[in-house]
């Protein structure tokens, strides 16, 4: 079947075209897309032409769709209405980085996550974004009597830093942007624009250092700055757990670390690669217990045939954090 779908057709180049969608398998689903949300980092580096492992050109981005199962093979899991969350399509005539700005999508039934009653679509289509910050959380286990520094505010530093709020750490965040300062301090984060350096700014208002920093910038050069805020270890036998540094940030190449900064703290290094399907689960029970809400993040809610002037504005590094297409 003929659908629609969003594509990337040459580095910095965005259209609307139709794509051919095979008839699901057995064990697969067709479904009918209602949102798909933008992941800023890696799409726009797919954009620019600068993504490991592209294929080639025209592609479909995203991976990050709700939308209604249409049918099923005899396999499939799932009646039609049902509303789930799925990645994008795994089949179709076009190259694919991942498929999911698409408007129909053939997926196996065991990659479709239902979404709770009470979530609304919307905000489901976020789900992928907050599952990986819900993943660096996992990983580096803040408690509630750490101190979390969150570095930079775009769509996952804000995920972040609601995340690691709900453990009862202390979190303080910091971006050079008064919105996404204010978008933050919308969801109950201490945060501020620093001035006289990100270093003395925070050290200003945590003197003994944080327990985890979260880098969420995307920017190599940030880097340094971000290990300095993690606390230092004093010589002898230490308490407790040095501190860590989990790397959110999305990077087309290497990222060097201050070796000497971070071997005076004993600093613990942390990569996320992705997430699961039980991080997604979580998120979604998350918000639909009222937890976590991310509808005030999502800047722009657009027809498809309006991603190329979508994309620019995400190009120009403004305060737009992320937009989500709707396809009904």
């Amino acid at each position: 079947m003929r659908a629609t779908a969003i594509l990337f057709t040459a580095p910095d180049e965005v259209a609307c075209g139709t794509v051919e969608i095979p008839e699901p398998h057995e064990d697969e689903l067709l479904i009918e897309a209602m949102y798909t949300c933008i992941s800023p980092g890696t799409e726009l580096r797919t954009l620019a032409g600068k993504q490991a492992g592209t294929r080639g050109w025209p592609l479909i981005p995203g991976y990050s769709m709700v939308g209604r199962v249409v049918r099923g093979g005899a396999g499939a899991r799932y009646e039609p209405g049902t509303i789930v969350f799925c990645k994008g399509t795994a089949r179709a005539d076009t190259h694919l980085v991942w498929g999911a700005h698409v408007s129909h999508a053939v997926v196996p039934s065991d990659r479709a996550i239902p979404v709770p009653s009470g979530v609304d679509p919307l905000e489901a289509a976020t789900a992928k974004l907050a599952a990986i910050a819900y993943r660096g959380m996992t990983i580096v286990h803040p408690l509630p009597h750490e101190s979390v520094a969150i570095v930079g505010l775009g769509i996952i530093g804000q995920l972040a830093a609601r995340l690691h709020a709900l453990t009862g750490a202390h979190v303080l965040a910091a971006d050079p942007s008064p919105a996404r300062v204010a978008a933050a301090e919308r969801g109950g984060v201490v945060a501020f624009v620093p001035t006289g350096g990100l270093v003395t700014a925070f050290r200003e208002r945590l003197p003994a250092g944080a327990d985890i920093v979260v880098d969420a910038t995307g920017s190599p050069a940030a880097t340094a700055d971000a290990v300095e805020l993690a606390k230092d270890v004093p010589w002898g036998d230490p308490p407790g757990r040095s501190a860590r540094f989990l790397v959110q940030g999305s990077y087309a190449g290497d990222v060097s670390f201050p070796y000497q900064a971070a071997f005076r703290k004993e600093l613990a290094i942390y990569l996320t690669r992705d997430e699961g399907p039980r991080d997604i689960t979580t998120v979604l029970d998350v918000m639909q217990r009222g937890r976590l809400v991310t509808r005030d993040l999502i800047g722009r809610v657009e027809a498809p045939d309006q991603a190329p002037a979508i994309y620019q504005m995400l190009q120009r590094q403004g305060d737009l954090l992320t937009a989500v297409f709707r396809w009904r």
